[in-house]
């Protein structure tokens, strides 16, 4: 599964790091690490609506209060 976070400028200061860290967290407590791959890249061309975080292609917006609830529900629920 590819997880991939923006780290551009408008997520940036929206908490993508504090996102990527929460992730990388969860995936390693629920040992995915075979099964998830987390990457970063720039702007997802949807700046307005937070951190952009997509899922095999499928477009999300996270915030580090609903990291961990994104990650049960996006993540957990399609492995």
């Amino acid at each position: 599964m590819k997880v991939t976070i923006c780290i551009g400028s408008a997520c940036h200061l929206k908490g993508s790091r504090e996102i990527i860290q929460k992730l990388q967290g969860l995936v390693a407590a629920n040992q995915l690490g075979d099964k998830v791959d987390l990457s970063g890249a720039f702007c997802s061309k949807n700046c307005v609506n937070g951190v952009c975080v997509t899922v095999d292609g499928t477009l999300f917006s996270v915030s580090p209060e609903t990291a961990e609830e994104f990650f049960q529900k996006e993540i957990m629920g399609r492995l």
